[in-house]
C-alpha cells in the first residue's frame, strides 16, 4: 500500500464515526428568557455545540452561563422504537433503540436525551424478554447522567433484583424484597419485585416448605400489581403458580377426591385446587394463552374453577 492509499484509508476511518452520528433537534432556553430551535451537534459538560438549521455551515457553542435548559424534540428513530416497544415487539424494539442510542451518542450526557433514553429502553426490552445476561452487561456500560425522571432512575435500582435472579442468589433476593417493602414504586416495579421475590421464595421453599405459601402470595401480587401492562410477568407468575399447584400432593389428593364422598371442601388442597381453576380461567379469558399456551397439565385445572363446581 502506498502512502497516498494509507492516508486515504486513515481519513475514511476518522470520519466514519462522525458520519454515523445524527444532529439532535432541540430548543435551547436562555437566561434572558429567549430561546432558539437548533440542531445539537455535541453536548459536553453543560456546553452545547449546535447549528441553526440543516444548511447552516457555522457552529455555535454556548455553556451554562447562557443556557438555562435544553429540551430535545422527539426524533423519528426513537418514536419508531417506542411504537415497537408499546406493541410488545421487544426484540425489534431493542434493535431500533440501540440504533438510536448510537446515532445520538454525541449528546448522551445531556438531560433527557434520546441516546440515554434509548439505552434505558433497550435494557427494558432485555428485561421483558428475560435476557438477564444481556441486561447485566448493558447495566455495566450504561451511563445514567442523561436520565432525569424518578421512575427511570428507580428502575435502575430495581434491576438489582434481576441481577440476583440471574445469579440465583435467593437469600439476597429475599433480603432485597424486605428492604423495599415500604418504598414507593410504580405498578410495574411492584410487579417485578414481587415476581423476583416469588422466585426466591419458591427456591428457598426447597429447604423450608412453609415458604411455598409466601411464594404463591408473592406471585399473586405480580398478577394484580400491573395486570395489563406487565403481561410477560403476569404470564410467568401464573405459570409458576400453576406449577406449584400441580406439584402439591394435597392438590393431587383433592383432584382424586373431587366429587366423591371423601371430598373435603375445607382442606388446603381443595382451596388451592379451586384457586388453580380460577387462575386458569382468568388466564384464558385475558387471552394470555396466545402469549404462552398453557401446558396440558395446567389446562386441566379449568374444570375445578369455583363456578364450574357450583354448576
Amino acid at each position: 500500500m502506498n502512502i497516498r492509499s494509507m492516508i486515504t484509508s486513515a481519513l475514511l476511518l476518522a470520519v466514519a464515526p462522525i458520519a454515523s452520528a445524527l444532529e439532535a433537534p432541540a430548543r435551547l432556553m436562555y437566561k434572558d428568557g429567549s430561546h432558539d430551535d437548533v440542531l445539537v451537534v455535541d453536548y459536553k459538560r453543560g456546553y452545547v455545540t449546535y447549528k441553526l438549521n440543516e444548511r447552516d455551515l457555522n457552529r455555535a457553542r454556548k455553556g451554562p452561563d447562557a443556557v438555562t435548559s435544553i429540551y430535545f424534540y422527539k426524533v423519528p428513530l426513537f418514536e419508531e422504537a417506542m411504537a415497537l416497544y408499546e406493541g410488545r415487539k421487544y426484540d425489534e424494539a431493542k434493535a431500533k433503540f440501540l440504533e438510536c442510542q448510537e446515532a445520538y451518542k454525541n449528546v448522551d450526557t445531556a438531560p433527557n436525551n434520546f441516546a440515554t433514553l434509548s439505552g434505558f429502553y433497550a435494557m427494558e426490552c432485555m428485561r421483558r424478554t428475560f435476557d438477564l445476561s444481556g441486561l447485566s452487561s448493558a447495566m455495566e456500560k450504561f451511563r445514567k447522567e442523561g436520565l432525569t425522571r424518578e421512575h427511570h432512575l428507580q428502575q435502575l435500582e430495581v434491576n438489582a433484583f434481576w441481577e440476583a435472579v440471574r445469579l440465583k442468589d435467593w437469600d439476597r433476593l429475599d433480603r432485597l424484597a424486605k428492604d423495599w417493602r415500604e418504598r414507593k414504586v410504580t405498578g410495574s416495579q411492584r410487579a417485578q419485585i414481587a415476581y423476583c421475590h416469588g422466585l426466591a421464595l419458591e427456591n428457598l421453599a426447597k429447604k423450608n416448605p412453609k415458604l411455598i405459601t409466601d411464594a404463591l402470595n408473592s406471585y399473586n401480587v405480580t398478577l394484580t400489581a400491573d395486570f395489563t401492562a406487565s403481561v410477560e410477568l403476569v404470564v410467568a407468575a401464573a405459570s409458576n403458580c400453576l406449577g406449584i399447584y400441580h406439584k402439591d400432593p394435597e392438590v393431587q389428593l383433592a383432584i382424586r377426591n373431587w366429587g366423591t364422598d371423601d371430598e373435603n371442601q375445607n382442606g388446603v388442597g381443595y382451596q388451592r385446587l379451586t384457586e388453580a381453576g380460577a387462575l386458569v380461567q382468568l388466564y384464558l379469558q385475558a387471552g394470555f394463552d396466545k402469549v404462552k399456551p398453557l401446558n396440558a397439565d395446567h389446562k386441566k385445572f379449568t374444570k375445578y374453577a369455583p363456578e364450574r363446581k357450583e354448576g
